[in-house]
């Protein structure tokens, strides 16, 4: 499946999804922050979305995204440590 036109850059619409994940990201971790987020709750929310969600190359990016937070929400990942995997996620990899 193909998300954007043959003559478009997709490297410009990798950049904006990343934006896009970031930005939700970083409303999470304030939402969390400030108690109005369980993280419990919030990690059944996305347990049941990943559960939904058709296993595809399509869809494996945002699989491992959740993934990843999912394991610091259960792990009960201070705040530091989610903001580092927002990182990751700008910066298409491990922060060093």
């Amino acid at each position: 499946m193909q998300y954007y036109p043959a003559d478009a850059n997709p490297s410009l619409e990798i950049q904006f999804v990343k934006g896009h994940i970031a930005a939700t990201m970083t409303l999470i971790l304030g939402l969390v922050e400030q108690d109005i987020l369980d993280r419990d709750r919030l990690d059944r929310f996305f347990e049941g979305f990943l559960n939904e969600l058709p296993h595809s190359t399509d869809t494996m990016g945002l699989r491992i995204v959740l993934d990843e937070w999912r394991k610091g929400l259960r792990e009960g990942a201070d705040d530091s440590a989610l903001k580092a995997k927002l990182f990751e996620v700008i910066q298409g990899g491990r922060v060093s």
